[in-house]
């Protein structure tokens, strides 16, 4: 179907030369001024608006007309191309489909429609992988190389260092991680010279006795409440790009509770040290002191990779994305013996999901079952 395109365009600004005042604008002259640009403004946003309705209304089709298979068939394999003619991934097509779907759903209810032509029509979705790409796991060694790498970038990428700690070190997810607050670490650890035992290591003071100088990170915990999703500004309430949200899987008011190791209290406490906290107490902020953009710590791993990684590594999937370092900590956990029903509370899952998504990455038994092969073959 070819839907009919409207351009729209807005009053160019003149491009004659502007004499200079021969006084400065008063509070009036300005006040005035500004309510005359608000006003074309709320003018110019009103045309708009109009024309997109008014281009919506001509090309979209009345929801009769979805009532016929043979047309729910064509959008739903518009769904499986992108705007410039390629496939479009799995996971997008099924996620268009069920918005689709919802859809129509709405339709019956509202009486639009006697049933749901989708489930008239035999049509299947792309597959989507259920499990984690074992290529993109890393071990210890290369994520202490990455996070050492982010930190030498200098001191603006040091700020993200131990947001990527979280990721690995405490199986976070990255919105959780961005919306971190100090209120919400126990940041243990004990002093090497006197023994004294400290709750909160980041706020520890030299006393009269020992300037406790020689720390010893222990065991931590961070009690997770809430993420920081970038949402649009078109769609928070209050017209930000990030929106505050529960848990995923949660119910608004739940928390998790994490235990993290040594290594990840000393990333946290060097960053309070180092960058401090916001007026709010958030962790990691954006460069303008804002809510972490995904640009920007994205920026900050891609040059971490290719300055930790060699060659080889860096053209592969291996911890590609910052998420990865989170299916890092997954598969790593596993692997360690730790129950699954563990893993899968700490890192916000569950069991079923759990060891789907990461049954490629779960090592142990091989040479058992290439032997009891073997002998079968013999």
């Amino acid at each position: 179907m070819n839907s009919p395109m409207i351009r729209i365009s807005f009053s160019a600004r003149a491009s004659s030369p502007i004499a200079a005042p021969d006084s400065l604008p008063t509070a009036d002259s300005r006040s005035n001024a500004a309510s005359t640009i608000d006003s074309r403004r709320s003018r110019e946003s009103r045309n708009w608006s109009f024309a997109l309705l008014s281009w919506l209304e001509t090309a979209s089709l009345p929801v009769v007309e979805l009532d016929s298979p043979a047309m729910v068939r064509r959008v739903l394999d518009s769904l499986c191309v992108r705007l410039d003619g390629k496939p479009a991934a799995a996971s997008t097509v099924q996620r268009k489909r069920a918005t689709f779907y919802n859809v129509l759903g709405y339709a019956v209810e509202l009486e639009l429609i006697a049933s749901n032509p989708v489930d008239r029509v035999q049509w299947t979705a792309p597959e989507v992988a259920q499990s984690i790409d074992r290529r993109v796991v890393a071990n210890p060694t290369q994520v202490a190389t990455l996070l050492e790498a982010v930190k030498s970038l200098g001191k603006r990428a040091d700020k993200v260092t131990a947001f990527f700690g979280c990721l690995y070190y405490a199986g976070m997810r990255p919105s959780e991680a961005a919306d971190l607050w100090r209120e919400d670490c126990d940041l243990a650890g004990r002093c090497a010279d006197c023994g004294a035992d400290f709750d909160d290591l980041a706020a520890v003071k030299p006393s009269r006795s020992c300037e406790h100088e020689k720390i010893e990170y222990l065991w931590g915990r961070l009690v997770l409440a809430g993420t920081s999703s970038r949402a649009g500004s078109h769609w928070t309430d209050d017209g930000g790009p990030h929106e505050r949200r529960g848990l995923k899987h949660r119910g608004r008011a739940e928390t998790r509770m994490v235990p993290i190791p040594p290594r990840l209290v000393e990333l946290l406490c060097a960053h309070v040290e180092n960058h401090g906290v916001g007026p709010d107490g958030r962790f990691f902020r954006g460069l303008h002191g804002g809510p972490l953009s995904e640009s920007v710590y994205d920026r900050w791993w891609k040059l971490a990779r290719e300055k930790a990684l060699t060659e080889s590594q860096a053209a592969s999937p291996l911890v590609r994305r910052p998420y990865d370092l989170r299916h890092a900590a997954a598969s790593l956990w596993l692997n360690a013996g730790v129950p699954p029903t563990e893993v899968a509370r700490r890192l916000g899952h569950g069991v079923a999901v759990l060891l789907r998504v990461y049954a490629n990455c779960i090592d142990g038994g091989d040479d058992t079952m290439n032997d009891k092969i073997g002998d079968a073959l013999a």
